[in-house]
């Protein structure tokens, strides 16, 4: 307990201190390099493979992914974890909606759009863009299943590495995915990778919440 409370209060106070260097500035011109770099190496076949990655980050699909997981988790299991799971991700959510109208961080300019479509169903304009919630939703929902990698019941021990090589790829490539479309600054990924992870804490259980079939 004591040390789930310090890594707690670490990720809390490294997203605090992020958020203030940002609305200062300071990350901007590492952010501009960043972008100008993984944009140098740019293509056609890359922007259509990366906004697929960013499409699993969309309000729509994570909202519904996370819906069909703690159903599928209640009702296989009686597992009530799958409700603080919930609550974290609707409390998260407002919590990155507010930074985006709080945090003066501009997110970048149409010069660095690559998106090849522009497709949304539920689209949600803000006036700043810190931190990102496509990372935010998208590493919430991969650590949920990175989380689970370990119990009996889900998945069989020889599998779980593949598991988590599959994990580390749809995260690295969604994390990418947001700074080479031009959509967001690496410290907009950043922050929203904390988020996530503060979130995946606050929700972890004690053995008491193990899976166990229904």
């Amino acid at each position: 307990m004591k040390e789930r409370t310090s890594q707690i209060f670490l990720v809390s106070a490294t997203f605090i201190i992020l958020t203030v260097f940002v609305a200062k500035q300071v990350t901007r011109p590492f952010d501009l390099m960043v972008t100008q770099w993984i944009q140098s190496m740019a293509s056609r076949q890359w922007d259509i493979i990366l906004y697929f990655f960013t499409v699993l980050g969309s309000i729509e699909f994570s909202c519904f992914a996370l819906l069909v997981v703690c159903w599928y988790l209640y009702r296989k299991y009686h597992w009530p974890g799958v409700f603080l799971y919930l609550f974290f991700f609707m409390a998260l959510s407002g919590v990155e909606f507010l930074w985006k109208y709080i945090v003066a961080n501009t997110g970048p300019g149409p010069e660095f759009d690559r998106n090849p479509f522009h497709w949304a169903l539920v689209m949600v304009r803000t006036p700043y863009a810190f931190p990102s919630g496509h990372t935010f939703r998208s590493l919430f929902l991969l650590g949920i299943w990175y989380q689970r990698l370990h119990n009996k019941f889900l998945p069989p021990k020889k599998h779980v590495w593949l598991h988590a090589l599959i994990i580390f790829i749809f995260a690295f490539g969604i994390g990418y995915s947001r700074i080479y479309l031009g959509d967001h600054w690496m410290s907009d990924v950043i922050g929203g990778g904390l988020l996530a992870v503060l979130g995946l804490l606050l929700a972890s259980h004690s053995a008491q919440y193990e899976l166990r079939f229904a």
